[in-house]
């Protein structure tokens, strides 16, 4: 057998297994999982800060924003150029989103109400909208950037849903479940019915 003759079989054959329903569904998944990493780290690069999207945790800064709103962020360069001032003030402060600066350290979104200067670096008293002045100091280190005004109500409650980690593993587990039953089954079925027909003839 010849190279051209061999370079022939090998894609006859890579043809045959790509026809195949799951290498079609697990090629499908993938361009898939591509396309999403790929359009998060774009908006991560565009936006310039780790988490462009945010769900809105709790209904602290109603009504200007509730909890399930998926938020826009946009990164800050110079965290001292961020405006701080109460809600009722003619320019209310910048709302930001920061690492809560004491455990758990999770993601915050509250408006900037007072800016201080400790050592040539700004940091900020911040406050819920509708709650009281928050009882910490936010830090540069600790912002991860500003609220940019665009917002979609209530997508914002999937993102959270699938927040917990057993959430997250439940919903894999279900997928690859899912996968088995329409994709490998089938296969199981027809590989039987040859096996069967086969038999028959001989």
């Amino acid at each position: 057998m010849n190279k051209i003759e061999c370079d022939a079989m090998k894609r006859a054959k890579l043809a045959e297994i790509l026809r195949k329903d799951y290498v079609q569904t697990a090629i499908m998944v993938g361009i898939m999982l591509v396309g999403v990493v790929a359009f998060w780290y774009g908006l991560k690069i565009a936006f310039r800060t780790e988490n462009p999207l945010l769900a809105v945790a709790s209904g602290s800064m109603e009504p200007i924003l509730y909890r399930g709103d998926l938020i826009l962020v946009q990164g800050v360069n110079n965290a001292c150029e961020i405006h701080a001032a109460p809600k009722d003030a003619g320019q209310p402060g910048d709302v930001i989103v920061f690492r809560r600066p004491v455990p758990p350290h999770d993601l915050i979104v509250h408006r900037a109400v007072n800016k201080i200067d400790r050592n040539g670096k700004c940091c900020f008293e911040t406050q819920g909208d509708a709650g009281g002045k928050d009882d910490w100091v936010v830090k540069e280190n600790d912002i991860v950037g500003k609220y940019t005004g665009a917002k979609v109500p209530l997508l914002g409650h999937i993102a959270l849903f699938f927040k917990p980690l057993h959430v997250k593993v439940a919903f894999i587990m279900l997928w690859i479940i899912l996968l088995i039953i329409l994709e490998v089954f089938p296969l199981m079925r027809k590989r039987v019915k040859e096996e069967q027909t086969q038999t028959k003839l001989l």
